[in-house]
């Protein structure tokens, strides 16, 4: 199901072409932390064209391959990564420079106990809980169903990485017949936050159309941070939100718990497209975007100082 949900977002997402920035992104060689990244395998990989007509690798094998390259060019020291835990067990036993942190996604009781998860969690196999689409099943990360996993994710300090804002068009009437855009708000997940105020929480896509409430969120609960995800790249719509999300972050002073991240999906250049959104935001001075591009994310993270260092080597 997961698989066939994220298929569908992509194909609906397609628009006529347009033509990316013309301002080239300044490479750098600060490190980079990419908080939003997706592995496939050839059992759930696909290939189509993004927003812009580009088509994604004819592989799986090809789609890694592009994915690792673009990080070693960026300088992307780690990427969080989710999908199905076989394409994630593919993507680490060839994750040569120790790049990728293992995420963990599932969307219903069918496929993971609350007991099986905790010896995970005990074993160290999973970095962050998520991404979490709870929006496509018409539930919040309130939902009853997530108590478990989430007072595991606290007991043990998993962060856990939720999907926030919509879906694609028409998403009700293919395959995701509860989803629900008012689901997708982040204001939803406070009980949550009061009931377990030790938990680390990210809003993946910075709440999309909901940037306002995922703001008064992060304003309340400190906790709480946001990675970009598709608002840098995949529609005219979400990067909107994204440019305002960004803008109204810095002028509220939440913008260092702000955190890059590409979702890119079956295309590993979204990891540039996003890089050069950014880039091109001229009201962040060079230690803002720095702050977003690795600092912030290396907090959120609690990476130990020997970590920081060698990753700026």
């Amino acid at each position: 199901m997961r698989n066939s949900l994220i298929a569908l977002f992509l194909v609906l997402f397609v628009v006529p072409a347009l033509a990316p920035s013309a301002r080239a992104f300044q490479q750098k060689s600060q490190p980079i932390i990419d908080m939003h990244l997706h592995s496939y395998d050839e059992a759930n990989y696909f290939v189509i064209p993004d927003n812009y007509g580009t088509i994604s690798p004819p592989s799986a094998e090809a789609h890694f391959d592009a994915t690792y390259e673009i990080m070693r060019r960026r300088k992307i020291v780690l990427g969080v990564v989710s999908n199905t835990a076989s394409s994630e067990e593919a993507w680490l036993a060839k994750d040569e420079d120790k790049r990728f942190i293992r995420g963990f996604s599932f969307l219903g009781p069918e496929e993971w106990t609350p007991e099986s998860f905790e010896k995970l969690a005990k074993d160290g196999k999973i970095d962050v809980f998520g991404e979490i689409g709870a929006y496509y099943r018409g539930m919040t990360l309130a939902d009853p169903f997530f108590d478990p996993y989430l007072k595991i994710c606290e007991e043990y300090g998993i962060p856990v990485a939720l999907h926030t804002g919509g879906g694609p068009r028409q998403v009700t009437y293919r395959g995701s017949p509860k989803a629900r855009l008012t689901m997708g708000n982040p204001l939803l997940i406070e009980d949550v936050l009061v009931k377990y105020p030790k938990l680390r929480i990210y809003l993946m896509h910075s709440g999309e159309i909901f940037y306002h409430e995922a703001l008064r969120l992060m304003l309340s609960y400190p906790q709480v941070y946001s990675d970009l995800g598709v608002v840098l790249w995949v529609h005219p719509m979400p990067k909107y939100y994204g440019r305002e999300f960004v803008r109204l972050a810095k002028e509220f002073g939440m913008l260092d718990r702000v955190m890059f991240g590409s979702d890119q999906m079956v295309w590993p250049h979204a990891i540039d497209l996003s890089l050069e959104q950014l880039d091109s935001f001229d009201f962040l001075s060079e230690k803002e975007k720095r702050d977003i591009l690795y600092n912030n994310a290396a907090r959120f993270l609690e990476l130990s100082e020997d970590e920081i260092t060698r990753h700026h080597e």
